[in-house]
């Protein structure tokens, strides 16, 4: 760790909020955030702090933050809450059907998954960190579905899903297939492995979630790709190594998007902003007069907030 990194980690959290207020992202969100209707936002893998990336919805103070992480010590920061948004935890883990599963503790904890660890022979001379699989601990857990976090929420609010669940992302996602079909869930952002052959069985392809969720009608916003560690056990340098994974986001096709409630819309709206897709957002404001519309009505100065968003493209 850096000294950079060791003094931020002594930063209070209330200052980094006041020194990020002056960025662009934040002053764009906080353009909208007041004004917007109800969302949930499901952080699934919310160890030790929020996903701050979803700027727009932590700043609403309409928006219903879930943090599920099923180790509890690691959400001790919710004691120390500093957003508008409404917080609560949960502490029961994620899998497609609900109910009893197996929880294989890896080594290093962050490794923990509903799925083995298991290295295919065509990558046992690619993996060298095997202590940070093995030994591996199983542990029955109780699990619930997506669906089920989010029943007590209000029906109509659109919903946000954050998934890093070393592999049963997609699979969670298929427990939840109603609320997909019923494009109730606007965006979602997930890891999903790049490996021909997981180091986790049965995870969840990164093709087969893009063939399953533009089938339901959602499109590809971004995709981070992240290659992996050198055998040195540091970031390579001037070279590169495999594609281990990715960070995938998507949401709902703006033709699928006009055809789900003007609050869903909104929401697109702020997931838009979260991204930085400011010319997607810009463009929402520019052709749905609905959504104008209901903003206006709750106070937002769409021409300020258009100006904003006007001045970060240029």
């Amino acid at each position: 760790m850096g000294l950079m990194q060791s003094f931020r980690g002594f930063v209070p959290k209330r200052l980094k909020n006041r020194l990020r207020s002056v960025t662009q992202p934040w002053r764009i969100a906080a353009a909208l955030s007041p004004h917007v209707p109800g969302a949930v936002c499901v952080d699934v893998g919310a160890s030790f702090y929020p996903h701050e990336k979803w700027l727009p919805f932590l700043l609403s103070p309409a928006t219903s933050w879930i943090a599920v992480e099923p180790n509890a010590a690691n959400l001790g920061y919710l004691h120390n809450w500093v957003w508008p948004c409404r917080v609560r935890a949960c502490t029961t883990g994620l899998s497609r059907e609900g109910g009893i599963q197996t929880l294989y503790v890896t080594n290093v904890d962050t490794g923990s998954s509903l799925l083995p660890p298991e290295i295919p022979a065509s990558m046992k001379h690619r993996v060298t960190n095997l202590d940070y699989f093995f030994p591996v601990v199983e542990r029955p857990i109780e699990t619930m579905t997506l669906e089920h976090v989010v029943r007590e929420e209000a029906p109509g609010s659109p919903i946000f899903v954050k998934l890093d669940t070393q592999g049963t992302e997609l699979s969670i996602l298929q427990g939840a297939h109603a609320m997909l079909e019923q494009h109730r869930i606007v965006g979602i952002e997930m890891e999903a492995t790049l490996l021909a052959q997981p180091l986790m069985r049965g995870a969840g392809l990164f093709w087969e979630a893009c063939e399953y969720l533009q089938g339901l009608g959602y499109e590809l916003l971004d995709v981070k790709p992240i290659r992996a560690v050198g055998l040195s056990g540091r970031p390579a340098q001037g070279y590169r190594t495999y594609l281990n994974e990715c960070d995938a986001v998507f949401a709902l096709r703006p033709d699928v998007a006009m055809t789900v409630p003007v609050e869903r819309r909104v929401g697109l709206l702020c997931f838009y902003l979260a991204n930085l897709l400011y010319e997607e957002a810009l463009s929402t404001i520019e052709r749905d007069a609905q959504v104008v519309m209901l903003l206006r009505e709750r106070g937002c100065d769409i021409e300020g907030f258009a100006a904003l968003l006007r001045s970060a493209i240029k």
